[in-house]
């Protein structure tokens, strides 16, 4: 890399360096429930070379939410050598953050050249065909957090340049040829694929079954607390983004208990529900990255 680095890029480009690895090519963003996927999610052809906490990279804030560990593990692919970043855990605004301090942990590995994005979450499934367990490749968003980690300055890189246009296009926001390469990986891991919108909401509130029945009406198919952030502001430094929901419930409203009442929703429930899928999830977007390292 040319360009100058802000602290937090520097500190883990040192990092690469110490353990003589090449700089990362992607990184994965691991959600709610998906920490215990590192167990058995990890192909054979990928080594772990080491693990940061997020309080070992300068400016990246801890992680509170429960099921997120809150550091990046950097794996190697065997073969090729090239290397990328499996980031156990996210922030969000419902944390008290800001977009731009909720995005550093990407946007710090996008300083050192990463330029393929996977974005999980776990999220409550409102198509009818959405059961517990499924997954969604996302195909758009709809940012209804009422933030943006475009505002206030345009983003620039730490020399002071630009990352992207002032106004940027989000005409084709998760890369296609992402999708279409994924979506085979997470069959062959015996998973439901379905594709479909992202509504991003601000959280921690669970929404209200009104709410989930607007957020249908207006075209969206799975709802969570994050990852419309981190998609623009990759979007905007011209990185490759591919979003992955895992449905780990029934959104509010949609599906009844025993008494004829709508089911009301735990978020340790939730983390349960997510173990056996994302094992297949991080399992199927690895082995879609080691086909691009021939």
């Amino acid at each position: 890399m040319t360009q100058s680095l802000s602290a937090g890029a520097s500190a883990l480009q040192s990092k690469f360096k110490s353990l003589s690895l090449a700089e990362p090519t992607f990184h994965i963003v691991l959600g709610s429930g998906f920490k215990d996927s590192l167990q058995n999610g990890i192909p054979e052809s990928f080594k772990v070379k080491a693990e940061l906490s997020f309080s070992d990279i300068p400016g990246i804030h801890p992680s509170t939410a429960p099921g997120h560990a809150g550091k990046l593990v950097i794996l190697e692919h065997v073969a090729s050598k090239k290397t990328g970043v499996v980031q156990v855990g996210r922030l969000h605004g419902y944390e008290g953050l800001e977009p731009r301090e909720v995005i550093k942990p990407v946007m710090f590995t996008r300083e050192l050249g990463a330029s393929d994005y996977f974005l999980t979450n776990a999220a409550g499934g409102m198509d009818p065909k959405h059961q517990t367990g499924d997954v969604m490749i996302i195909t758009d968003q709809i940012n209804l957090s009422g933030k943006n980690p475009l505002s206030g300055e345009n983003p620039t890189k730490a020399d002071g340049t630009p990352w992207g246009p002032r106004f940027q296009d989000l005409t084709k926001l998760f890369d296609r040829e992402w999708r279409s390469a994924l979506k085979p990986a997470l069959v062959a891991e015996k998973l439901n694929v379905h594709e479909g919108v992202y509504m991003g909401v601000a959280g921690p509130a669970f929404e209200t079954p009104a709410e989930i029945r607007f957020f249908q009406t207006v075209g969206a198919h799975a709802v969570g607390m994050s990852t419309v952030w981190e998609t623009v502001a990759l979007k905007h430094t011209g990185a490759r983004v591919c979003g992955i929901s895992l449905i780990s419930n029934i959104a509010a409203g949609l599906s009844g208990g025993a008494d004829g009442e709508p089911e009301e929703l735990d978020h340790f429930a939730i983390l349960d529900a997510c173990k056996a899928s994302s094992t297949g999830i991080l399992k199927g977007i690895l082995n879609t990255v080691q086909k691009k390292f021939g």
